[in-house]
């Protein structure tokens, strides 16, 4: 079968959306673009530095892995705006996957495996977006991304709090850390401890009152001069020293089998947390933006450019929040800012880094500790709690797991809880009884309005969920109660489905125990507003033949007119004529 060209330009549009933007640049966005590069390649300069010590690979990958996922996730990224490249919380989760199976080898064993470990998240986030896995990103809530987010800040500053005293960090567990320093605050370089703190004052002033500034590539140049000047090194201050600026060969690591088993898990874990954040932040720019963010399409970037690092001897990268906002920030408007700071990014590395040999680590350690501060979010754990507590719960919890456990079990631990807490919700939904109020048209909660009211003889009855096998007993419960406390003898029982959106096999089969156990008694059971699921589903498993159609009701008013037509007029009652069932 031959495309037509035209069939071919949308899958190539779908495919590759950078191409797209390209054919629809506009010219008037292109001096905005050019400043927004600007800054973010500057950003990313000491920020790809710093996450690549996190790692324990060379500086410079740090920068070569910032400029080659920005080129990937340009070509196959769907967002305008999110910048892809190293970032702390997936730096530590690399760091602490990389920490058991290196085993005491050498620098080039640990590059080897951060670039499987790359090709690995490559590979599962392809698979994801071959299956059209972007129904995952429905799954994580607001809360478990705040609790997420807090997790791994507080695990960012944690990995940094050793090299802002001065003292080796052996450790890669985030209470392993806060331990190593309590027990060595004694071995504190102070002037390392002063010029950090200098830094974090700095950083924190600068981000307030000049916005605008890179921050930390001017707290760079100053403290890379003072080192210089001063000879600080000799007074025992770490600095990052020499910085080999070779291209990265481009190749598959050398590995085996042995080390793809062994980091399966944690690839697994960085494929998740990168998608999850990465397409988040997607979306909260392109909703701000006005524009559609395609979350499979997510996935082909998030492959294209881990795959592009693993391939040149880099680590797993991911979106950015600082640098997309910073992007977002200065009228960015496409993805020309991610290949113009790639193009800044490469520069300096070719042909500056030389000029880093004297930069303080604890310049480094500064600014992510800075850039982990400004990710936590306490407020809206408080909003939470006043407006729902049991998601702050949630978010404390997955903060918690995060900590304590690890980013993927922390999440995974707070996805089971949000999942039980969703099925305990359906299995006990809210329901009300309805009665009618005079000059309001419809049927309304007798429990929520006074003046609402019934007519005698006839239960109209609305259940606000799906019906499945969690609450197919729930609802047979209710109806009997409503049956045995009505004060008036019930002739019909008229359910209003306008909610119930799904029908399973269990909930059919109990709404014809219901059927049969009301016939029993003289009760006839009626269907109302049923939804196009529901009446399929009923005439499927014979339960409409059962029913009746003429028990199938387009609206709750025209089931009602049909009882009063059968049984004769009444006169209305009141509440209290009809108990209702408690809201749940």
């Amino acid at each position: 079968m031959k495309l037509s060209s035209d069939t071919l330009g949308h899958v190539l549009r779908r495919a590759l959306p950078g191409v797209e933007q390209a054919r629809t640049y506009s010219k008037r966005w292109l001096r905005a673009d050019a400043l927004a590069a600007l800054t973010v390649g500057a950003m990313l300069i000491p920020q790809g530095l710093a996450y690549a010590q996190i790692v324990g690979v060379r500086p410079v990958a740090g920068l070569y892995a910032g400029v080659f996922a920005m080129l990937a996730y340009a070509l196959f990224g769907p967002s305008r705006h999110l910048l892809l490249g190293p970032e702390a919380g997936a730096a530590i989760l690399t760091a602490t996957a990389l920490a058991p199976v290196v085993a005491g080898g050498g620098p080039e064993r640990l590059a080897s495996l951060a670039a499987l470990l790359a090709l690995m998240v490559g590979g599962i986030s392809l698979i994801g977006g071959l299956c059209r896995a972007g129904a995952l990103a429905d799954f994580l809530s607001r809360p478990i991304l705040i609790g997420y987010i807090n997790g791994a800040a507080l695990i960012i500053i944690g990995s940094q709090l050793a090299r802002m005293l001065g003292l080796e960090r052996k450790s890669n567990e985030f209470a392993g850390q806060l331990w190593e320093v309590a027990s060595n605050v004694g071995r504190t370089h102070v002037p390392t401890l002063l010029m950090g703190l200098g830094i974090v004052a700095a950083l924190v002033a600068m981000r307030r009152f000049l916005p605008r500034w890179p921050a930390p590539l001017v707290m760079v140049v100053l403290t890379t001069a003072a080192a210089s000047v001063f000879e600080l090194e000799h007074g025992g201050m770490k600095v990052v020293g020499s910085i080999s600026a070779a291209v990265p060969a481009f190749g598959l690591p050398s590995v085996g089998f042995a080390d793809f088993r062994a980091l399966l898990p944690a690839a697994f874990s960085l494929a998740l947390v990168n998608y999850a954040s990465s397409v988040l932040t997607g979306r909260i720019y392109a909703d701000r933006f006005g524009y559609r963010l395609d979350a499979n399409q997510e996935f082909f970037g998030q492959a294209a450019a881990n795959l592009l690092t693993g391939l040149t001897q880099g680590f797993p990268v991911t979106g950015s929040d600082s640098r997309t906002a910073v992007n977002a920030s200065m009228k960015g408007r496409t993805q020309l800012v991610g290949v113009g700071a790639a193009a800044v990014v490469l520069v300096f590395t070719l042909f500056f880094t030389p000029l880093l040999a004297k930069l303080p680590l604890v310049t480094l350690g500064a600014i992510v500790i800075v850039a982990a501060v400004y990710l936590l979010e306490v407020q809206p754990i408080i909003r939470l709690w006043r407006v729902r507590p049991v998601e702050a719960v949630l978010a404390v919890v997955t903060m918690l797991g995060v900590l304590l456990l690890g980013i993927l079990q922390g999440i995974l631990i707070a996805v089971a809880l949000a999942l039980v807490d969703l099925i305990r919700r359906a299995a006990h939904p809210h329901d009300a009884v309805l009665g009618e109020r005079e000059g309001v048209p419809g049927w309304h909660d007798v429990e929520g309005h006074a003046d609402a009211e019934t007519v005698p003889g006839l239960v109209v009855y609305r259940f606000d969920a799906p019906l499945f096998f969690a609450n197919a007993r729930f609802l047979r419960e209710q109806v009997r109660r409503l049956v045995a406390e009505s004060r008036v003898p019930v002739k019909w029982f008229v359910l209003d489905a306008s909610s119930v959106f799904d029908l399973d096999v269990t909930a059919a089969e109990g709404l014809e125990k219901l059927r049969h156990e009301l016939e029993g008694e003289g009760i006839v059971l009626v269907v109302a507003q049923a939804r196009a699921p529901m009446r399929s589903m009923l005439r499927r498993s014979g339960l409409l033949a059962q029913l009746g159609k003429e028990r199938l009701y387009p609206t709750v008013g025209a089931a009602v007119r049909a009882f009063l037509a059968e049984e004769g007029p009444r006169e209305p009652v009141t509440e209290a004529d009809l108990r209702p069932p408690p809201v749940h």
